[in-house]
């Protein structure tokens, strides 16, 4: 089985880790991809502000 690779979310205000099998930790954050936001809104613990 192959190691389990940590990658960031490609939202790019996010800070979370993404889902395993996406880019994105969220459906907020892949919905928001291409949108230059100051700070992620995607709800998780890491981005909370």
């Amino acid at each position: 089985m192959p190691a389990q690779q940590n990658k960031k979310c490609a939202h790019p205000a996010c800070h979370c880790q993404a889902r395993p099998g996406s880019d994105y930790c969220s459906t907020y954050c892949e919905g928001e991809a291409k949108t230059a936001d100051i700070q992620c809104n995607c709800g998780h613990p890491a981005c909370a502000h």
